[in-house]
């Protein structure tokens, strides 16, 4: 039997004996077959059953003893590893959508006395006996490195990126760029053609969403280089400052995507009480993530949802399996959901044009 061969056997015996004992009912320790009744059954030889026993231990789901046997490791007597989240800047962990992905991760965790550790130390630093302590990892790309991920790799430990980048490895995708590109494809079915940017809310979570717009953009020909875009990052004077340069652009845009409901929030608000803008009348607003306590603005935003907390879930989920079962990590694909607000009209000022410039009788 060749080399691939034997270690094909070898997955095939880890895969099926590890489906047995995830599926068991037992909440304490239980034997399992012996070698020699696993050769048997798979007809195999006894040292690829050995090395197919020694992946189980390594995950922690059996244990051998000397003259006694082999053992499965019960519901309740399993080894929890640790759940890894890399995050080279953890202040933005404060920023709800980010937080709204960890209370996820640790409510999958919770439920299985496990627990969640946000490192901010790249792999390289890390640690053997932290490496060996985790059972999977999930990687905030900002920052990170092709050399982390190789680490990563190397240790063969499973990932998964939060959300879209040219990193290898599988990803959450929440849909931010498909979310972007719809609602700037609205804004210009609606006959805006001066569109302007708000973002800086998380340099992170704006990545995916600016190049949804810029797709939108070019399909129609326009060059995403000539749209305005005003970052508020900072502090809430940084934000209004930017608030204000953005209202001030000649000409005015007619319509911005802020990148964040808080963004947008504030820009509603400026414009309408410091400038006497009308909203959407004379100024549409699009802004995403759909936050709680902003729900009851007037007029409400039109907003998109990303499902954070599900993804933070299935997550943990994916890694706790893969780290038990030694299977690969997929995609984990979201749908966005649409949320109809009333910051959202028609350029009237284009419609306008556009009755002036019609021919009489027309």
């Amino acid at each position: 039997m060749s080399t691939s061969q034997k270690q094909t056997a070898r997955a095939q015996v880890a895969a099926a004996l590890t489906e047995e004992i995830l599926n068991s009912s037992e909440q304490g320790s239980f034997p399992i077959a012996s070698e020699h009744q696993l050769c048997r059954r798979f007809n195999i030889s006894r040292v690829t059953v050995r090395l197919a026993l020694g992946d189980l231990e390594n995950r922690g789901l059996i244990y051998r003893r000397h003259g006694k046997g082999t053992f499965a490791h019960g519901n309740s007597k399993r080894a929890r590893k640790v759940i890894g989240t890399l995050l080279k800047r953890p202040h933005v962990a404060e920023h709800r959508p980010i937080a709204e992905m960890m209370r996820g991760v640790q409510s999958v965790l919770s439920s299985q006395y496990m627990s969640a550790m946000l490192i901010s130390m790249p792999p390289e630093e890390w640690s053997s006996e932290m490496a060996s302590s985790l059972g999977g990892v999930i990687v905030f790309p900002q920052d990170v490195t092709l050399k982390d991920i190789e680490v990563l790799q190397n240790r063969k430990l499973p990932y998964l990126l939060a959300g879209k980048t040219d990193l290898p490895g599988p990803q959450i995708r929440l849909g931010q760029v498909e979310a972007a590109r719809v609602m700037t494809e609205k804004l210009l079915l609606l006959g805006h053609q001066q569109i302007a940017l708000l973002t800086g809310y998380d340099p992170m979570l704006d990545a995916p969403k600016r190049e949804g717009v810029y797709q939108a953009l070019r399909a129609v020909g326009i060059n995403p280089s000539q749209v305005p875009e005003i970052s508020a990052e900072g502090e809430e004077a940084d934000r209004l400052k930017a608030v204000s340069q953005l209202l001030a652009l000649q000409p005015r845009p007619t319509a911005v995507l802020a990148f964040d409901d808080s963004l947008g929030s504030l820009l509603s608000l400026q414009a309408r009480r410091q400038e006497n803008i009308k909203v959407p009348e004379e100024l549409s607003i699009v802004s995403f993530h759909d936050l709680p306590y902003l729900r009851y603005l007037e007029p409400a935003l039109t907003t998109v949802r990303f499902d954070f907390f599900t993804a933070g879930q299935r997550a943990a989920e994916a890694l706790n399996r893969a780290a038990l079962t030694g299977e690969s990590v997929q995609d984990l694909v979201f749908e966005p959901a649409y949320c109809p607000g009333q910051t959202l009209a028609p350029n009237r000022s284009n419609l306008w044009s556009q009755e002036e410039n019609r021919p009489e009788g027309a």
